[in-house]
């Protein structure tokens, strides 16, 4: 009796070992799969099954096509992100789209490769129906939070990539935005340039074409310099003149700390008042503006207002 015990346990093993060497090998086999894809076609919804079911060949593990096929699904779900470039709108069918599996075969290999090896696809295009979707073009906002070093300072807009992206969602919610806004952008003691990639800030009910934005914050150490320049008027017709009082005003400025083309001096820079905004202002109060060809950060004048008074020449 102990020797049968013996004998049918050693069987078992023997079974449980052929069957696990038996299933770890590689078969070939074809494995049919539904396809859905996630793209940002403008207009539509992200993401569609395909109508057509995908047949890959190639090799698998025992384990693994048991499990594909033990599961009670007819087909192996693969889900993957498809360029909206990819897509070819179908003639004569409103909405629908084929893809050339050819275009999506390297992302299927990252997906299955470590578990199915593909050798051939069976199917050339797939097609899908997109559901259309109301949508508006907004522009992306910044959202900074930076701190800079002495004498250091942001120079001129931060650069956004995209600047604008497509909302999608319910027209009654897209009427409420006129802008979407990143996620914070914070930095202390800043004294170079910032570049990065920061996420939308989400709106619930709305998705974006994009949720990834590229900035680039240009930074510069600066000097501030002040001087006294003298006020003029411009485009002035003949036979008038304007008077402008003061005549002068102190301007101050930033500019970069190594200016290119040398220091900036007074030769260098202009306070005007153009007649032809006189004019229009319908008041002898204006602000005189900063003309020059060289790169100024920022600047502000006092007194910021001068009292002009038009003289007509006898």
């Amino acid at each position: 009796m102990k020797n049968l015990r013996l004998l049918i346990a050693s069987l078992l093993i023997a079974c449980f070992v052929w069957v696990m060497h038996t299933f770890s090998l590689d078969y070939s086999a074809t494995v049919p799969c539904s396809v859905r894809v996630h793209t940002h076609l403008e207009g539509y919804a992200e993401e569609a099954v395909a109508h057509e079911t995908m047949l890959l060949r190639g090799k698998a593990s025992g384990f693994y096509l048991l499990n594909t096929r033990g599961t009670g699904r007819k087909t192996l779900p693969v889900e993957i992100e498809v360029d909206a470039r990819h897509f070819v709108p179908v003639e004569g069918e409103e909405d629908t789209f084929y893809l050339p599996v050819s275009e999506i075969r390297e992302r299927l290999n990252e997906q299955l490769g470590d578990r199915f090896d593909i050798e051939s696809i069976e199917t050339s295009r797939l097609t899908f129906s997109f559901t259309r979707q109301s949508f508006i073009k907004v522009p992306v906002v910044a959202s900074l939070d930076l701190h800079f070093r002495p004498q250091y300072m942001q120079v001129g807009q931060v650069r956004l990539k995209p600047d604008s992206v497509l909302v999608y969602g319910a027209l009654k919610e897209l009427q409420r935005i006129s802008e979407v806004r990143t996620r914070s952008i914070a930095a202390h003691s800043v004294d170079k340039n910032l570049r990065g990639y920061v996420d939308l800030e989400p709106i619930q009910g709305l998705r974006f074409d994009t949720g990834r934005i590229e900035y680039d914050v240009e930074v510069d150490r600066y000097v501030e310099t002040t001087l006294t320049l003298p006020v003029t008027a411009v485009h002035v017709p003949t036979g008038r003149t304007l008077m402008i009082l003061p005549s002068q005003a102190e301007c101050t400025f930033r500019a970069s700390f190594r200016p290119r083309g040398g220091r900036i001096t007074a030769d260098d820079l202009t306070l005007e008042v153009d007649y032809l905004d006189y004019a229009g202002a319908g008041s002898t109060r204006m602000i005189p503006q900063l003309v020059t060809e060289r790169e100024i950060y920022s600047w502000h004048i006092r007194p910021a207002l001068v009292e002009c008074f038009l003289v007509e020449e006898q």
